[in-house]
């Protein structure tokens, strides 16, 4: 484990401790680090996985690990329990018949897990979520949270290369429809569709 100097952006921004510059400053570090993550080559075109390439684990799936899959289509089924994708309506079909590029991603790009010091990013933590997955990934995790922060959000959003709003709005469809998919999968993972 190493230290890093500085306060979570959670907390240094809700305590009013950064101008609005230090803050647009902050949005664009951060895209400029999202955006290198994304030129990262995937050791698969298609794949989702850990950063090891093995099982995955993110807290919006369920509390255990799943995959790897050896395709997007594959984990999309995962993700909507192997339910039709039509049965989410229109949204949820359209994207999830799309083809996605695999990038590297955090997968929990909260404020609480970006740490700034005098202005500047100081360091990005907790990668346990991180690993391969389609290119909309990041931004629509980067929402899943507890807490509303829409001056962050709309923010980063503008900030970033591509906004990926579509797939924002298929997977609030799925968190309210679906949010816990792995209860279905429990005592099935035989069934499980696109293993790797």
């Amino acid at each position: 484990m190493e230290y890093f100097r500085g306060t979570s952006l959670d907390i240094a921004w809700n305590r009013g401790h950064l101008s609005q510059d230090q803050k647009k400053y902050i949005i664009n570090q951060v895209a400029g680090y999202i955006s290198q993550l994304r030129r990262l080559e995937p050791p698969q075109e298609g794949i989702v996985a850990s950063t090891t390439f093995d099982k995955a684990f993110d807290h919006r799936l369920g509390c255990w690990s799943f995959g790897p899959f050896k395709s997007h289509e594959g984990f999309h089924a995962y993700i909507r329990a192997d339910v039709p994708p039509e049965t989410f309506g229109p949204k949820v079909t359209e994207c999830h018949s799309r083809r996605y590029r695999t990038c590297f991603t955090h997968a929990d790009l909260a404020p609480r897990n970006i740490m700034v010091d005098n202005g500047k990013v100081s360091a990005i933590v907790d990668w346990q979520f991180g690993g391969w997955y389609p290119e909309y990934w990041e931004y629509t995790k980067a929402h899943y949270g507890p807490i509303d922060q829409p001056e962050w959000y709309n923010g980063l959003a503008n900030a970033l290369e591509k906004r990926y709003d579509d797939e924002l709005e298929a997977e609030r469809i799925l968190w309210r429809k679906l949010d816990d998919p792995q209860t279905f999968w429990r005592g099935r993972e035989h069934l499980i569709p696109g293993l790797a």
